[in-house]
């Protein structure tokens, strides 16, 4: 079933702008079987995106209650305005060449938005993330991508309390008074994680790093990899050593900033020897400038 059979039921045709537009005739009164309260619960709590598919096709009522879009995924276009979302698995949108794909102007859509799988936000506003959260019903992705966007941490935690793998590149994660995210708030939000990938931004990053209150995580032990990108030389030596040899398990990824000292260079480089001498898998440490054949024997080993 394509995208815009099955985002809509067959006889629901909502118009994405302004007020909806049933064809043929206004909603028709339903004699329910049952008191009209316990209906309309049922019209605004669906317990899965299946049973709300269930009901929409069942009658306009239930999405002119609760009118929500189940996608199984978003993303933004470079046109910096629209997004594509899908009602497909994310599988069945590659064999389609995302020809299955509805373009859409999140700002100005009318219903919510229920998202199952995937979010990627690598183009759009700044803003983006605030903006469709204004119009998110409910978030269960797998998948979550952001980048070059200013996200506020309530915001993030709709999408991090879900997600396995997350990806957050270049961004500025505040809370709502403007304080910087710790590193460690935002893996402790994310519950499901096996796959983190962080890129700090060039400038004094918002999100401040603290190794030592990530080993305390109670959910560290179900991450598979960790990889942290554009680090600066604030990463304590000793810190890094330290989680290395409790995150056995982690294939973990460092790689610093080009603008960190050389004395700083000298200490990455002393941890790489004993990272090497030790025979350890899964441990990759890059720094601009340093021996080649150093990165070799632990990239071979990942």
């Amino acid at each position: 079933m394509g995208a815009s059979s099955s985002i809509f039921a067959s006889d629901v045709v909502p118009t994405f702008y302004g007020k909806r537009a049933w064809p043929g005739c206004p909603t028709k009164k339903h004699d329910w079987k049952y008191p009209e309260s316990m209906i309309h619960y049922i019209a605004k709590n669906p317990s899965s995106t299946k049973v709300y598919q269930k009901m929409i096709q069942s009658g306009k009522y239930f999405f002119e209650k609760n009118p929500v879009l189940v996608v199984s995924k978003l993303d933004t276009c470079k046109d910096n305005v629209n997004s594509l979302i899908c009602s497909n698995t994310v599988d069945e949108c590659k064999k389609n060449t995302e020809k299955c794909c509805v373009k859409i102007d999140i700002a100005k859509v009318f219903s919510k938005i229920w998202i199952t799988d995937k979010l990627s936000v690598t183009d759009g506003a700044k803003n983006f993330t605030s903006v469709f959260c204004s119009k998110l019903y409910r978030c269960e992705i797998d998948f979550l991508g952001i980048c070059r966007k200013v996200i506020m941490f309530d915001d993030l935690l709709l999408f991090t309390s879900s997600a396995k793998k997350i990806l957050l590149c270049d961004n500025q994660i505040i809370f709502n008074e403007g304080k910087p995210v710790m590193l460690n708030t935002i893996l402790e939000s994310s519950p499901n994680v096996t796959i983190f990938f962080f890129y700090f931004d060039d400038g004094a990053s918002t999100v401040n790093t603290s190794l030592k209150n990530i080993m305390k995580l109670k959910n560290l032990g179900k991450i598979e990899y960790f990889g942290l990108h554009n680090l600066s030389e604030s990463l304590s030596i000793e810190d890094i050593s330290a989680f290395l040899k409790k995150s056995e398990h982690v294939r973990i990824e460092f790689r610093f900033s080009k603008n960190i000292s050389d004395d700083y260079k000298n200490q990455l480089d002393a941890l790489i020897d004993e990272i090497i001498e030790s025979k350890a898998f899964n441990r990759l440490i890059v720094y601009d400038g340093q021996d080649r054949e150093k990165y070799k024997t632990m990239k071979n080993r990942l």
